[in-house]
């Protein structure tokens, strides 16, 4: 590491005009100042600040390229200092050691001021604040703009685990998130609110066939048949396997019957291509019930599937309405 000789000023007028942080700032109310600072020339990978260290200086990159590094000295990088940038002026503001480290990743030459001849610099010139607050501006704002695409990408991650990746309907864990919102607001208002199990008839028998590229092929056209059969605010769910859950707000018994037999004849009559070329037709099986008071959202799909299972053994291709625990109605 080199440093230049502390009896002459270590910037030139020309050097000092070409920096922004000097902008408008006056070179000879400065360069006094700048007798107590020093250019050193680091090599790549030296350490200029580190947080476990309490030593606080501002430097300003006159060559090279520095790295912002977060966690650690090998962490996340959080940014890059072009020539003419700056670093350390925070810890020197707010007195504070460093929360980043600052690690050269080129070769570089740096001008380091104190912090006390920076404090010094500040109270002498109203330019050089003025620079200052410009610069911590641009920093805030493009902090901001890291911090929205930050949550910009968690959004899209949360949205995407709750998403079933092969038919595009919500899965089981939004399922318990927002089953149990709805059924807490259906409780609180006293609104009507029913649950579908419906599975597909004889699916093993598609894989057993055709193989699981074709079954594959009939989820996602059952998921689409179900989407169109559905109203808005109904709540779709792949439960698992060729199973599906809806939950149906706002719906009394016998709404949701003509809805459940638009759904059992809206696959009936779909013709279904798979990727040989064949052209299968599939059916579904309906079961629903509707909410009582004591109900969770575990306790209402028990019950549509227990309607379910009795459409199911009475030769599927059915709906079956729960009435109580000893007691469905087929249609």
């Amino acid at each position: 590491m080199f440093q230049q000789d502390l009896e002459k000023p270590p910037l030139s007028r020309q050097e000092f005009s070409r920096l922004s942080l000097f902008h408008n700032v006056s070179y000879e109310s400065i360069v006094g100042y700048l007798l107590h600072s020093t250019i050193d020339e680091v090599e790549k990978d030296y350490v200029l600040i580190d947080p476990a260290k309490s030593e606080k200086r501002l430097i300003i990159l006159l060559e090279g390229q520095l790295e912002v590094r977060i966690d650690s000295k090998n962490g996340i990088l959080a940014d890059n200092i072009q020539e003419g940038g700056c670093a350390g002026e925070m810890s020197i503001f707010d007195n504070c050691n460093p929360s980043a480290w600052v690690i050269a990743s080129k070769k570089s030459k740096v001008l380091i001021i104190p912090a006390s001849t920076t404090l010094a610099m500040l109270n002498t010139s109203h330019d050089l604040c003025l620079n200052f607050l410009h610069l911590l501006s641009q920093r805030v704002r493009y902090s901001n703009k890291v911090v929205c695409k930050d949550q910009y990408h968690i959004r899209c991650i949360e949205k995407h685990s709750q998403i079933d990746s092969l038919t595009g309907l919500h899965n089981r864990r939004w399922l318990q998130e927002m089953y149990t919102r709805e059924l807490k607001r259906s409780q609180a208002g006293d609104f009507r609110l029913c649950a579908f199990m419906i599975d597909i008839d004889f699916f093993k028998r598609i894989n057993d066939t055709y193989g699981h590229l074709a079954g594959d092929v009939v989820l996602m056209e059952v998921a689409t048949c179900l989407n169109e059969s559905l109203r808005p605010s109904d709540m779709p769910v792949r439960f698992g396997g060729e199973e599906f859950s809806v939950f149906l707000p706002g719906t009394t018994t016998e709404n949701a019957k003509i809805i459940a037999e638009r759904i059992r004849a809206n696959v009936e009559k779909r013709q279904i291509r798979l990727p040989s070329g064949a052209i299968v037709h599939v059916t579904v099986s309906v079961g629903f019930a509707e909410r009582e008071k004591s109900d969770t959202v575990e306790s209402l799909i028990d019950k549509a599937d227990k309607a379910l299972y009795q459409a199911k053994q009475h030769n599927r291709n059915r709906i079956c309405m729960y009435v109580s625990k000893d007691e469905t109605f087929l249609f």
